[in-house]
């Protein structure tokens, strides 16, 4: 049996002397120097400036319109949550591996494609050395025979796979048989993806899929999700509250609903 794993790879980083270039553009150096006291994030501080940008509000004085400025980074991006001005969080983004996720978790994962990228293993190239699968906490009262039926289909799969001469085949050869061979392999097997998508997309994407009626695997792969992206970005995610569920899951519920 495998275990799942999220890994956050990649996220959106500040190019600093650019931001100091736009800030002198704009009248502004001295809002740089102000909000260096405040911690946050390269997304955090990246989405902050997108808003500033669009009212003009780094200062006062430079939009006639704006009489009252947020200086604190949490109370201007919580505003941005509250009014929903969810494109401002289009600009960063976030690169995880989710590895040893089932093939039932890919076909759902991949129904989200606003605001991602999808990379995955690909079973028409790659010849699987291991055959593993994630055991679901409902049928572990069954685990034994669920373990000799995925047996039976390991060994079905190595008897067919040992039928060719591999070594003699072109590549073109092995990829069509590969490709052939593996709609036998299990829907529920063991594969890796790398999953890209903006904190608008991140954010929708657990409220829906640690939602109680969402898939226990959809569950508990963006309950980790959501694990590191409030640990990582707390301004954007500080309205998610945890809530324990009955089968060890947990559901992740935002102030602020679809952003």
């Amino acid at each position: 049996m495998t275990e799942l794993r999220v890994i956050k790879i990649a996220e959106t980083r500040l190019n600093k002397d650019a931001v100091q270039e736009l800030l002198e553009y704009y009248s502004a150096p001295d809002w740089l120097e102000k909000t260096k006291r405040f911690e946050r994030s390269d997304a955090e501080f990246l989405i902050e400036l997108a808003g500033r940008i669009c009212y003009k509000s780094f200062v006062s004085g430079l939009n006639p319109n704006v009489t009252r400025i947020r200086e604190e980074p949490e109370a201007y991006l919580l505003n941005i949550l509250k009014s929903r001005h969810g494109s401002l969080l289009e600009h960063c983004s976030v690169t995880f591996a989710f590895v040893g996720v089932s093939r039932v978790f890919t076909h759902e994962l991949v129904r989200h494609r606003t605001g991602v990228a999808i990379s995955q293993e690909s079973l028409r190239y790659v010849r699987p050395r291991d055959i593993e699968l994630w055991l679901p906490p409902d049928i572990r009262s069954v685990s034994e025979q669920f373990l000799a039926i995925v047996e039976e289909i390991k060994k079905g799969y190595r008897k067919l796979e040992g039928s060719f001469p591999w070594n003699e085949m072109s590549f073109e050869h092995k990829k069509r048989v590969t490709s052939s061979l593996r709609r036998i392999l299990p829907y529920g097997m063991a594969t890796n993806i790398l999953w890209t998508a903006n904190h608008r997309t991140i954010r929708w994407v657990i409220e829906m899929r640690t939602d109680p009626s969402a898939e226990v695997e959809m569950r508990k792969v963006f309950g980790l999700v959501a694990e590191i992206c409030m640990r990582d970005y707390p301004l954007l995610y500080s309205d998610f509250k945890k809530q324990d569920l009955l089968d060890g899951t947990c559901q992740y519920v935002p102030g602020f609903s679809k952003v």
